[in-house]
């Protein structure tokens, strides 16, 4: 297990939970592993009310600098790096979402759905409506999340107030530069036509 950031007193953690460095749960947040594994990637956060759970033989993998929102449901699957995942949304089981993709708040994505790179899905179904470049801005936000955690676990509820939105941008870009290369060879092949 790596050092997360904060996980908020009142989650909840069940089975084999592998939380990486700086990730963050945040209050009531419910993660349960009874048989196969859920891993929490580096700088991402799962928000108020989430559920992260396993399908029977599918572990849910959250990669790095993703963001699962306020009451998702993540169930048996696997959001590459730089994903958000909006409020209210439902991911069911052995559905791949590819970095840099938002899933709109409330979609549902329903069992086997693989959702190319830097996608945006809305719907219930969920679909592909366009292809988006909200890479930088959705690792942004990670890091926001991030400094937001660190914050509460010293008992400072208002971090945002004093948030540089530039040094994380400048940040992001670091990021980027680094792994990105990386996601995009150990990812799902990008095979949408740029529209």
């Amino acid at each position: 297990m790596g050092s997360p950031s904060y996980v908020d007193p009142t989650v909840r953690m069940f089975g084999d939970v592998r939380l990486n460095d700086d990730c963050s749960l945040w209050p009531y947040a419910v993660v349960r592993s009874e048989r196969a594994y859920v891993s929490v990637g580096r700088c991402a956060s799962v928000q108020d009310h989430a559920m992260v759970h396993i399908g029977w033989d599918d572990p849910t993998i959250i990669g790095d600098y993703c963001t699962i929102g306020h009451r998702a449901v993540v169930h048996g699957c696997t959001m590459e790096p730089a994903c958000l995942i909006g409020v209210g949304a439902t991911i069911m089981e052995r559905c791949v979402i590819g970095r840099g993709s938002i899933v709109a708040g409330h979609s549902f994505l329903p069992p086997g759905a693989v959702i190319p790179p830097h996608s945006l899905v809305i719907g219930t179904p969920g679909r592909v409506v366009r292809r988006i470049d909200k890479l930088r801005a959705n690792v942004v936000d990670a890091l926001l999340y991030r400094d937001n955690a660190r914050a509460y676990a010293k008992g400072e509820h208002r971090a945002w107030e004093g948030s540089d939105l530039a040094e994380l941008g400048e940040e992001a870009d670091t990021i980027l530069a680094r792994e990105a290369a990386g996601w995009n060879a150990a990812g799902i092949a990008d095979t949408s036509n740029g529209e």
